[in-house]
């Protein structure tokens, strides 16, 4: 992390946000390039000093995304106490470091957890409970992570690498900064998919029934998802509604040729 600039570090509770973590940290990945996000198990090597290596990433990175699951507040030690209660609890240390280095802190709430209070947290957190939150839900797990990504971006230093969705491949470190393209820009919007509900009667109507029922199911879902902001559930269920829809075609045509197989050789007896 040295000479990268615009590195981002992920805390979190392995006990609580493990799988969370690993999602956030590989969909963060379209829009960053690798090695500007630090997490434990893609950076500290075994044989390292954890302590070190943990303060080493702290002294260089940029943002601190802080992810907080169901049990995050709770979690206790084999003894019964609470880890966040313990001033040598590595997620406390991580987080109140940052803090007191005024390094840009993000928390982000996973599963409708809501933001916690400062009467739940030690005095060396309680500054956690004044950033702004972002909230990430798995319906919504693309969208919410891209609007993570725009946040992160605009508080990042001048000179960061980035890479945008597509591109992650072909990005390499030494990549120049693009102004015009960093802070405070936004992704293209995303185009409202066709629900293909008038291919999907069709096929059930003229083809099969059967399969012309599963494409009508996900034709009907994809105005309500989209209206709803879960845009990347309402793209998938337009296509699953596209491909359903095309299956039926084909097990119609099918149907159809067999019909006159059967009928010709019935007719040669």
């Amino acid at each position: 992390m040295a000479s990268i600039p615009g590195t981002i570090f992920i805390n979190y509770r392995k006990d609580d946000s493990s799988w969370n973590a690993l999602a956030l940290y590989n969909e963060l990945q379209k829009y960053f390039t690798k090695e500007q996000i630090f997490k434990d198990f893609n950076t500290i090597l075994p044989g390292d000093d954890f302590v070190v290596s943990i303060d080493n990433a702290l002294r260089k990175c940029d943002v601190l995304i802080v992810v907080v699951g169901k049990n995050w507040l709770q979690i206790k030690d084999v003894a019964g106490k609470r880890r966040l209660d313990d001033a040598d609890d590595f997620v406390r240390l991580e987080i109140a470091t940052a803090l007191a280095r005024g390094i840009q802190v993000i928390p982000v709430l996973f599963d409708d957890v809501p933001m916690p209070r400062p009467d739940e947290l030690p005095d060396d957190m309680k500054a956690l409970c004044r950033r702004q939150f972002i909230e990430i839900d798995s319906k919504r797990f693309d969208d919410d992570v891209r609007n993570l990504a725009e946040a992160i971006k605009k508080v990042l230093p001048d000179g960061v690498i980035r890479v945008t969705p597509g591109q992650r491949e072909t990005a390499h470190s030494s990549q120049p900064y693009n102004a015009g393209a960093g802070t405070g820009s936004n992704p293209p919007p995303m185009q409202k998919p066709d629900n293909n509900l008038v291919w999907a009667i069709l096929s059930t109507i003229l083809c099969c029934l059967p399969l012309g029922i599963v494409a009508i199911i996900s034709a009907t879902k994809v105005d309500n998802l989209w209206n709803s902001g879960q845009h990347s559930e309402a793209v998938r269920e337009a296509k699953k509604a596209k491909d359903w829809a095309i299956y039926s075609a084909i097990a119609g045509v099918v149907v159809i040729i067999l019909y006159f197989i059967i009928a010709v050789g019935s007719g040669s007896y």
